[in-house]
């Protein structure tokens, strides 16, 4: 009420709006949208006065309310990871507050209605830039930690691929020795039946030395004590001297038996008495056999063995007894783990190392979507705090969003027009900065500077995706490059054949057979092995995921720049709810953009020659010496008028004054009264009071 006589004293105001034309509903813009699109009776029951139908208000705004209530918990708290209490106890209190509000409350309406425009504005971009970076990260950027994390899996597999060639390499070394060592421990019974035939053989040789037979053993005892014989030299040389003597006697007997033998026949064969015993008498001549006796002589001189027999009997006998005694074999193969002590690294534990690590990764990425999603509901609630905030502000302070030319705001002109008293349409270009025509598409002055600080903020993001994206498909083609060219096929292929062969029946021959021979072996070895699942397998994003992830990018740019006609809605909401507000609001503007008008000149002339003083100083810089000896290149440099800023055309008037070639639109040189206060001295237009720059902003 304080504007409107402040009004009415200086007359600005036409003398039929006053306080009570003030408390009723104008036939505004939105009121004639809803009587044209909505029936008649729902266009008065929400363009009714707050005393008109109360209970059926309330409860119709209890049941939205509550409904609203349950749509934002779906929305946002039921996909958080909570206590299933907390999410219930949420929902109820926000079911009641929702409720109540818009049961009760004007201002909490409207605040709630306000959201849906800040949404779409810088709040909502608040929200979708969370959303953009949640894209990034779940489409490039899960794709370039997929990506990276084959590297980790490719070069661990390849070192268990090494290492398993480098096991069967060593097993195709190894097996033919495995193979004769083992041959080896299955032959030891050979070896035992070998010595069971050496002893055998051995035996007669033994039984010749040793045995009692074909000598006097009572003889040999007796000689045995009388020489003390100790060395089987000794005692074989004494049992070949009883033999050759037992040999000498046997055949002395056997002469004497055979003279009686046939001293007997001859007697038998001849009957008569004196001529039998006359005849038979040579048969007597047993006598004869004693010669034999002289053959002991011959048993004691040439009989007896080499000196050396008895020792070389001796270590032959021992070695004999020893063949196949004590013969055994056993396989042992020990491996050394040394080198992988030292270098505590073995198959398995490089390969849990390497999924231990690629894991730990996901579950990262995993935690981080999961906070992003929680940083997208907590956004959501600066959304709500902006639109009370701004309900807050339009009903305390007067000059909050207030530049709009409404459809009030052209009655009053339209009013003092018809009086012929001063009014402020059509605006001069100057004032146009300042200025927004809410049904006009355009984006004006004001607007123009919110949006441009709107799109300087989407550079980040977008040099963000650009970055990641060209990143991600570096790697891919790094990767599928290795994958394509980097196939490597493995065969391990041995051929091995040993053959020894020992010819000849003999004893020994038999024996170099069963043990050289147990080296012939052969083997034959053919092993393959790839690394194609060693190969990184990367994947690349395809044409609808690159859009998925551009669109909210996308979303975030045209949000930018819609934002502003979005914004104008915020004041259409709050003047449904407080018409009375927007009211004092619009007379207020009017108000103040006449004050404006009325120094309109001196405050553009001060501002004409700030800007020339300015221009001046900068003409002294080296850039500023090159513009002015080089004439010829104005013509490719796009100028401004120094009012209103807008380009230079035909129609713009430049200044003739040398060194000055300031820019006036026709509509600036006009209101300038076709002065050039850039170049023209201040003291020839300085008429009437000095106006202050603070002029332009008082009440």
């Amino acid at each position: 009420m304080r504007d409107d006589v402040i009004a009415h004293a200086r007359g600005d105001i036409t003398p039929g709006v006053t306080s009570s034309t003030l408390e009723t509903r104008d036939p505004l813009s939105l009121k004639r949208f809803a009587d044209l699109a909505l029936p008649r009776f729902c266009s008065r029951y929400l363009f009714s006065e707050p005393q008109q139908f109360p209970v059926s208000k309330f409860f119709f705004g209890f049941g939205i309310g509550g409904l609203l209530g349950i749509v934002i918990y779906l929305f946002l708290i039921d996909p958080l990871t909570i206590p299933i209490i907390a999410k219930t106890m949420l929902l109820y209190l926000l079911a009641a507050t929702f409720a109540s509000g818009w049961g009760s409350s004007a201002y909490f309406r409207c605040s709630n209605l306000i959201i849906v425009p800040n949404m779409l504005g810088t709040e909502g971009r608040a929200f979708l830039l969370i959303l953009v970076i949640a894209a990034i990260y779940a489409g490039p950027g899960a794709n370039l930690q997929h990506n990276f994390s084959e590297i980790p899996r490719s070069i661990g597999c390849t070192v268990e691929l090494q290492i398993n060639n480098t096991k069967m390499l060593w097993k195709i070394l190894s097996t033919p020795v495995k193979n004769i060592l083992r041959n080896v421990v299955q032959k030891t019974h050979d070896f035992e039946n070998i010595g069971d035939e050496v002893k055998s053989t051995f035996q007669d040789a033994k039984q010749e030395v040793e045995g009692k037979s074909g000598y006097d053993n009572s003889k040999e005892e007796e000689l045995k004590q009388k020489e003390k014989v100790t060395s089987t030299q000794k005692q074989f040389d004494i049992k070949n001297i009883l033999r050759c003597e037992y040999v000498i006697e046997l055949g002395i007997t056997k002469c004497y038996e055979w003279f009686d033998m046939k001293h007997k026949e001859c007697m038998d064969a001849i009957v008569v008495p004196i001529i039998s015993h006359i005849l038979c008498i040579p048969m007597q001549f047993s006598f004869l056999c004693n010669i034999l006796n002289m053959g002991e002589l011959w048993c004691k001189k040439y009989v007896p063995m080499e000196a050396e027999f008895g020792g070389m009997y001796d270590k032959a006998n021992m070695s004999v007894n020893n063949v196949g005694q004590g013969l055994s074999s056993l396989l042992t193969i020990q491996k050394d783990d040394d080198i992988d002590a030292v270098l505590n690294i073995t198959e398995m534990t490089l390969k849990d190392k390497i999924l231990t690590s690629i894991e730990k990764r996901r579950s990262t990425f995993q935690n981080m979507l999961a906070f992003l999603n929680s940083i997208m509901t907590l956004s959501f609630v600066f959304v709500f705090i902006s639109a009370f905030k701004y309900t807050k502000q339009y009903n305390s302070d007067i000059r909050h969003d207030n530049y709009y030319v409404t459809t009030y705001f052209r009655q009053i002109d339209a009013r003092r027009r018809k009086l012929k008293k001063r009014y402020i349409l059509p605006l001069k270009k100057g004032e146009m900065s300042k200025i927004v025509f809410p049904f006009s598409p355009a984006i004006q002055g004001p607007e123009m500077a919110a949006m441009m600080i709107e799109l300087r903020q989407c550079i980040l993001p977008i040099i963000m995706l650009i970055l990641v994206s060209v990143f991600d498909k570096i790697l891919f083609n790094v990767l599928d490059v290795i994958r394509r060219h980097s196939s490597i096929s493995y065969v391990f292929a041995s051929y091995h054949k040993l053959e020894v062969l020992v010819g000849g029946d003999t004893l020994l021959a038999n024996i170099l057979r069963k043990t050289i021979g147990l080296l012939n072996s052969t083997s034959n070895t053919f092993e393959t092995s790839s690394n194609e699942m060693c190969l990184p397998n990367p994947i690349e994003m395809s044409a609808i995921d690159h859009l998925v992830t551009c669109a909210p990018v996308l979303g975030l740019i045209l949000l930018s720049v819609l934002q502003v006609f979005f914004y104008r809605l915020r004041r259409v909401v709050a003047s449904y709810f407080f018409p009375k507000r927007e009211k004092r609001r619009v007379l207020f503007f009017y108000n103040e953009q006449l004050r404006k008008r009325a120094i309109y000149a001196d405050v553009k002339r001060k501002m004409i020659m700030s800007k020339a003083r300015i221009n001046r100083l900068k003409m002294d810089t080296p850039l500023g010496a090159f513009y002015r000896h080089c004439k010829w290149l104005r013509k490719f440099i796009r100028r401004y008028c120094i009012v209103c800023n807008e380009s230079e055309t035909k129609k713009s008037y430049v200044c003739p004054t040398p060194d000055c070639g300031t820019i006036y639109c026709h509509q600036c040189w006009r209101d300038m009264k076709k002065f050039c206060f850039a170049c023209t001295p201040y003291e020839e237009f300085i008429h009437g009071p000095d106006y202050s720059d603070s002029e332009y902003g008082s009440d």
